[in-house]
């Protein structure tokens, strides 16, 4: 199990930020605020983008949220979070892959 604590905001700002703890376990996530569950989700139905280094937009059900994990590495991995590579994406990594990519390319031959 692992707990993955930060604040969650509704994703257009229609209501005010928490601080909850995502709670990652067997392949299920638990939503908590305070000691009140939100709801429990299987991994799999969650819908799940990285868009900066800290922020995520989190799809549970139909409603959308902006999370930003205290642990932002360790929620990545754990919620199997989307990365944006394309070039115009927000977060703006694929330009760097494909360079770093190159380099080593380049290096070793």
């Amino acid at each position: 199990m692992a707990v993955y604590e930060g604040t969650l905001a509704p994703h257009l700002g229609s209501g005010e930020p928490a601080r909850v703890r995502f709670v990652v376990d067997d392949g299920w996530v638990r939503v908590v605020v305070g000691y009140r569950p939100l709801g429990t989700w299987r991994v799999n139905d969650i819908d799940c983008e990285r868009v900066s280094l800290t922020r995520f937009t989190v799809k549970l059900d139909t409603d959308v949220y902006t999370f930003i994990p205290d642990d932002p590495t360790g929620f990545s991995d754990a919620i199997g979070a989307v990365v944006d590579l394309r070039p115009t994406a927000r977060f703006g990594l694929g330009p760097r892959v494909r360079a770093a990519l190159a380099a080593e390319r380049e290096e070793h031959a």
